[in-house]
């Protein structure tokens, strides 16, 4: 393996999705949006976005697909460029999908710290040792609409957060008309490892 490359498993950051369980309410939302029983582990909802993908364009989804924004508050700050996101999953995944070190530099949607995690080929840093990656899905999920990644995106990417500890999250969580659950930020360093891997074109 190159010096250069940055992989999840090398930094302790392994995670099987087969073995990813979602709490019931976030599976069931999740079967909803892609008109399929619950989706009950990520990795079957991973095998879902790759099939409405292959589906569409007849190709997997690329780190072109990735849910870009210019006001985001979730941003990957590499050594010469700067790019926001919706969801903190998504620049997250950048370091492993591209081998590139930089910082995921993100504004929690509660208390507004800001939560920095740095990836690079030697490691991980995190500013919050105490910090929970949201993962949810909308209780508006219209069953009889089609699934595109755009319609995903607009589902899911909204509940996708870091926060500075759960007590946050969970503030944040019984305001939101949305089924999410949460996990440690270093499991979600390792769920970003995992998509990488599995999900896109790129490292398939």
């Amino acid at each position: 393996m190159s010096d250069d490359t940055i992989d999840a498993a090398e930094l302790g950051h392994e995670l099987d999705l087969d073995d990813f369980a979602l709490p019931p309410d976030v599976a069931a939302n999740l079967g909803t949006l892609f008109g399929t029983d619950p989706l009950e582990t990520a990795g079957e909802w991973v095998g879902e976005m790759r099939a409405v993908k292959q589906a569409r364009d007849g190709r997997l989804p690329t780190a072109e697909d990735l849910c870009t924004t210019d006001d985001g508050r979730h941003a990957f700050v590499g050594s010469d460029h700067r790019q926001e996101y919706v969801c903190v999953l998504d620049p997250l995944v950048v370091p492993f999908l591209r081998d590139e070190p930089g910082t995921v530099r993100s504004t929690t949607p509660v208390w507004e710290e800001t939560v920095e995690i740095g990836v690079a080929p030697d490691g991980v840093a995190r500013s919050h040792a105490d910090a929970v990656v949201s993962i949810g899905v909308s209780d508006h999920v219209d069953p009889e609409a089609d699934p595109t990644l755009e319609r995903i995106y607009r589902q899911v990417c909204g509940y996708v957060h870091v926060f500075a500890d759960d007590g946050e999250y969970e503030v944040w969580a019984d305001d939101v008309d949305a089924a999410t659950t949460s996990v440690p930020v270093s499991t979600g360093i390792a769920l970003a490892g995992a998509l990488a891997t599995t999900l896109f074109e790129e490292r398939a």
